[in-house]
């Protein structure tokens, strides 16, 4: 049996993924808008802090991404400008 998705199911998909990994690091990626593009994360984040927190833990951020969302690569924003990307 074959599942096909249509746009809508394949974003509510991923809004319960994003909501999972939220959960592991709710403090601060709780309070950053999270994308995800294809097998890039993109935080936005509104404060500098909320970027040195997330850098400090981002080897565990990295592999639960990979795993929960499948991202290869996350970006970090502040202020609109990417500060940090992983390489894949």
């Amino acid at each position: 049996m074959i599942l096909k998705f249509n746009p809508k199911d394949h974003a509510h998909l991923t809004q319960r993924r994003i909501k999972r990994l939220t959960k592991l690091f709710l403090h601060p990626l709780g309070l950053c808008h999270l994308e995800v593009k294809l097998d890039r994360l993109m935080v936005h984040c509104t404060e500098a802090w909320m970027v040195d927190s997330l850098m400090d833990d981002l080897e565990y951020l990295s592999e639960t991404a990979r795993i929960i969302l499948g991202a290869q690569v996350i970006s970090l924003y502040f202020a609109k400008e990417e500060v940090y990307r992983t390489t894949p």
